[in-house]
């Protein structure tokens, strides 16, 4: 029998500093200013919930697929296809935060 669980071993090592994680909050904070931006103030007015996630997920992944959200609140305010330009023209502040098969594939659809 084991002492302790996968689950609660990863919590503690998340909590236990900055050379855990792959990421600096320093690094993210150009994606999540990017995002609020193109999330602008009648998408955060929208959608609270939203606008308050983005500005307190740590993890580049959570921001990365937070995006279909953006793009649900976008397309009520602006249609669908402003919406996806807007939210796939967030892909270079990713650019070297996330594997490049995460990349690609936002590449291989448009």
């Amino acid at each position: 029998m084991r002492w302790m669980k996968p689950g609660l071993r990863n919590t503690i090592s998340a909590l236990l500093g900055s050379e855990v994680r792959k990421d600096s909050p320093e690094a993210l904070e150009p994606v999540r200013k990017a995002m609020l931006a193109a999330l602008g103030e009648d998408g955060a007015e929208m959608n609270p919930r939203l606008k308050h996630r983005l500005m307190y997920l740590h993890d580049v992944h959570a921001l990365w697929f937070a995006r279909s959200e953006m793009v649900a609140v976008l397309s009520r305010l602006h249609g669908e296809a402003k919406a996806v330009d807007t939210v796939i023209g967030l892909s270079p502040v990713f650019q070297g935060l996330l594997p490049k098969s995460l990349m690609n594939s936002c590449r291989m659809r448009r």
